[in-house]
């Protein structure tokens, strides 16, 4: 391990302040079920176990006779520091030639299926039963096998078992008492239960074109499956395809894929295919996912277990990601749709003719489209099976004949993309306009219709009254103003203006495209809420560069009855350069999320000594700025400019929250001395320990004494620990006392020298 040498001086200085601080962390454990991943044979029995490795304290102790047979797997587990675990693609996509994946599953499930190049050495018996001792016969000719195998000799091992779990673990402790290196051994994650391990058992890659896959929507020996979010599905699909996504939103609204055949998601749409075999039997089945690949492969790997011949099962090459593909899409079968943008362009260059059917009162609330045709097919209470919608209906009929004259598409604007449009192409087959869904049909429904955000936003006369990043930047704390951050939660947490509030319409699928999505409905709650505030102020539209989150949050205000000449766009967005240099301000929930990861953030904390000996976030590091009495005295300041300096790989490659009272002066500070270092990747979180959610977090680790050199537990760190766990760095000078500059020269000069401290990861 490199060494970091301080300079005595600095040393001194420090312990005479009592401010040297040991930090320690914990590694999070995940647990999943030891199952049978839909193998030959059950080789899951006993309790659901953890599936990565637990860290091990010091005083529990290897097994003391090496010669004793081994009896508890789980215990002799525990005894040793494996190497880190590895996911299922990336075990398939490893190098060979300095890997060697061990498939220690029983050799029957090997022999059904497996990854190509793996060796077969189980530690389940033939019938399904995991050895339970070191002497079973299973677990003696797994010894042998590599004890005696050169091909895994100087190599990283993968261990494949049924869910990354039991058998995995035996498999480690064999290895480890046959003399291998246990840093080079590693669990694949999931085990054979990993999707991606699955497809590849079954050594399929069949693909059809996009233009192959629209050709047969309407096919009788062809079923096109859909595995994206059920949301990507309503907003457009391929006629007569089947719903049944492996993509979902997460709680963080960040869309995932299912990763094992154990994930809810993957347990429906296995139960589907199992209950409608005959939706399947005889038919090839082409899938559908956003690219065609992580979401096809998983989708094929199920399909596959559940009974389909994998010899039928296509996968959509780019999948909603190709042209042809995107130009097939519908909302609702039967009809041709055409999206809210093109309709706009339409109705700017005159190429199509735009026939608005929404009742005249939907029309004056929303406005309408400039170029489009009024000719209301519902009344005022949004019906069309009344006396007054039947006279609508004549009227239209008597009417459109001499509005439509030239053979143009004409575009159907309705309330939502269905009703109406539905019985304005009706009528307008009975007029003798070509309504077919083929090439040469020439009615299109708007998609979305008037909960299209792109369509109410050109509906609503405005142009965005836009304000440049500077005025932005330049309003901030205002009274008179208030910031509306409308990009995506994550955005805003990791970078946003002080005081801006977030009111996200991206998530992980982007923008939000109707009324109906939820971030529609949660920003128009909050806006609705708070609009006796807010419609008193002028509003400034935060989005990532000035385009569709602004339109979007435009278009939302408009329907909640703002006046809209107070509300502005921020052109540029997030990416204007002024706003991009005043956003250095995070979210309390952000840096929570963040906490563990110490090798990519740093959490300083510049409170008082006294203020962080009461409460800290795990993991930060105590640099004080602020005296006892709350005061940014100078030699504080010097202090903390020296430990940076000393220090500064532990900041650079980083990206630093600061942690203040109240994420004013304090941060402010910081960021200049850190500036000053040349540590420019910084930020404050917002209102600073204030935060009920930053106070919820925080601990009161006791201090430790410098000199010992130990941890929180009272264990030496001066030895090689196996579980890694326990780590010290040094903090500067707690600012209670006296300045250092003469202690730190005396320090020098009597003794000449350095103390080498160990260059560890800054953690707490």
């Amino acid at each position: 391990m490199k060494r970091k040498l301080l300079p005595v001086f600095l040393s001194f200085a420090l312990l005479a302040n009592g401010s040297l601080t040991a930090f320690a962390t914990d590694s999070s454990i995940d647990t999943v079920t030891e199952s049978d991943a839909q193998t030959t044979v059950s080789e899951d029995q006993g309790n659901p176990e953890e599936t990565t490795q637990e860290e091990v304290s010091e005083d529990e102790a290897v097994p003391s006779d090496e010669s004793d047979a081994i009896t508890d797997f789980e215990t002799a587990y525990k005894a040793y520091t494996f190497g880190a675990n590895v996911s299922g693609p990336d075990a398939i996509s490893a190098d060979k030639n300095t890997v060697a994946v061990l498939d220690v599953r029983s050799s029957v499930n090997y022999n059904f299926s497996h990854l190509e190049g793996s060796f077969s050495t189980p530690v389940f018996n033939e019938d399904g039963s995991i050895i339970q001792t070191s002497e079973d016969a299973t677990a003696k000719a797994f010894t042998v096998t590599v004890t005696n195998n050169a091909n895994f000799q100087n190599k990283e091992l993968y261990l494949l078992c049924n869910s990354g779990a039991r058998g995995a673990r035996a498999a480690a402790v064999l290895l480890q008492r046959a003399g291998y290196d246990t840093s080079r051994i590693h669990t694949i994650t999931g085990g054979a239960t990993g999707l991606e391990v699955r497809y590849a058992f079954l050594g399929t890659n069949n693909a059809v074109t996009g233009a192959e896959a629209v050709a047969a929507v309407d096919s009788n020996d062809v079923v096109i499956v859909d595995v994206r979010t059920k949301e990507n599905f309503a907003n457009g699909h391929l006629k007569n395809s089947l719903s049944l996504p492996v993509f979902y939103l997460n709680e963080e609204g960040k869309q995932v894929v299912a990763e094992t055949n154990q994930d809810p998601y993957a347990i429906t749409f296995a139960k589907y295919v199992q209950d409608n075999p005959s939706t399947f039997s005889g038919k090839k089945v082409y899938v559908l996912c956003n690219s065609g690949q992580r979401g096809a492969r998983a989708a094929t790997a199920l399909l596959a277990d559940n009974g389909v011949d994998k010899n039928t099962i296509y996968t959509i090459t780019g999948g909603a990601g190709d042209e042809t593909v995107k130009g097939a899409f519908v909302t609702v079968d039967g009809y041709k749709f055409v999206s809210g943008t093109d309709a706009i362009a339409a109705a700017k260059d005159g190429s199509a003719y735009i026939i608005d059917v929404r009742s005249s009162k939907a029309q004056t609330k929303t406005g309408t489209l400039k170029g489009s045709i009024s000719q209301s097919l519902f009344d005022d209470n949004n019906k069309l099976d009344t006396a007054e919608a039947e006279a609508l209906e004549k009227a239209f009929m008597e009417e459109i004949p001499s509005k439509i004259t030239e053979d143009k598409p004409i575009y159907i604007i309705c309330n939502s993309g269905a009703r109406g449009a539905q019985k304005a192409t009706l009528l307008l087959g009975k007029l003798g306009y070509n309504t077919s869904t083929k090439e040469d049909g020439k009615v299109y429904t708007i998609e979305n219709g008037a909960k299209g955000l792109e369509l109410l936003y050109a509906m609503s006369g405005t142009d965005g009254n836009a304000v440049d990043g500077k005025t932005a930047v330049a309003a901030v704390g205002k009274d008179d103003v208030v910031i509306l951050d409308v990009r995506a939660t994550g955005n805003y947490g990791s970078g946003h203006l002080k005081g801006s509030i977030s009111t996200p319409v991206f998530n992980a699928n982007g923008v939000a495209k109707t009324t109906d999505d939820q971030l529609s409905k949660d920003f128009t709650k909050y806006v609705t809420d708070n609009k006796a505030t807010l419609e008193k102020k002028e509003l400034y539209l935060l989005c990532n560069s000035g385009a569709s989150g602004a339109r979007a949050a435009t278009a939302l205000l408009k329907s909640a009855g703002y006046d809209l000449a107070k509300v502005h766009t921020i052109t540029g967005g997030a990416k204007d350069a002024d706003v991009k240099a005043a956003a250095i301000y995070v979210s309390d929930t952000h840096v929570i999320n963040k906490m563990a990861d110490t090798k990519n953030y740093l959490i300083l904390d510049v409170r008082s000594t006294a203020s962080y000996t009461k409460g800290h976030l795990k993991g930060s590091l105590s640099l004080p700025l602020f005296d006892k009495d709350n005061k940014l005295p100078d030699d504080l300041a010097k202090a903390f400019t020296e430990y940076v300096t000393a220090h500064k790989a532990d900041f650079e490659g980083k990206t630093i929250y600061v942690l203040c009272n109240s994420g004013a002066r304090g941060a402010a500070k910081a960021t200049q001395l850190l500036k000053e270092a040349g540590i420019t990747n910084v930020f404050t979180i917002e209102n600073g320990a204030k935060s009920e959610v930053i106070q919820k977090h925080f601990v009161t680790d006791p201090v430790a004494d410098p000199d010992t050199k130990k941890d929180n537990n009272g264990k030496d760190n001066n030895k090689n620990q196996n579980n890694g766990k326990t780590t010290t760095a040094a903090t500067t000078k707690t600012g209670d006392t006296a300045p250092i500059a003469s202690l730190a020269v005396a320090m020098l000069a009597a003794l000449g020298a350095i103390i080498a401290f160990g260059k560890k990861k800054i953690v707490k």
